[in-house]
């Protein structure tokens, strides 16, 4: 359902369009919320790692910039009708929907096959590392079986 709210195709593309606005903003605002967390934490002199606050400030401000550029993007294809319907047209094609599935089984299974030689690594050098990738591991397929019982009920 989430993702019908901003995916062409379901419905009035202004709509779509004005959504993503909204969820470009709440990443600019998540992100510096996390920037802004990373700098108060180092200049207070928080008893955390460097490079915790180093990777709030970071990683806040990549999503606030990513954030940013989605929204101005988005905001000009609003505004221009060519553009606009270019990028209608773009979003609800078939092919690129065929494309896009093929692309996440294949960067899926690349995905499984490198956890697996990871935890056989890890479980010789750093057992702490292993529980994570088991963990990471059993939450991907927690997902992908409940996926795959939503979309056989509801496909």
């Amino acid at each position: 359902m989430l993702l019908r709210l901003f995916s062409a195709g379901y419905g009035d593309y202004m709509a779509v369009l004005r959504r993503r606005c909204w969820l470009f903003g709440l990443c600019i605002v998540l992100g510096l919320a996390a920037a802004c967390a990373g700098f108060v934490m180092a200049a207070v002199g928080a008893p955390l790692p460097e490079r915790a606050m180093g990777f709030y400030a970071g990683f806040g401000t990549g999503v606030a910039a990513c954030g940013a550029v989605g929204l101005i993007g988005t905001r000009r294809t609003m505004k221009d009708p060519k553009r606009l319907r270019a990028s209608e047209i773009k979003e609800t094609d078939e092919r690129g929907h065929e494309v896009t599935r093929r692309a996440v089984a294949l960067t899926s299974l690349v995905l499984i096959v490198l956890i697996y030689v990871a935890m056989m690594v890890s479980i010789a050098v750093n057992f702490t590392v292993f529980l994570t990738l088991i963990a990471a591991a059993a939450v991907f397929f927690v997902v992908f079986l409940s996926s795959m019982a939503y979309y056989n009920r509801k496909l």
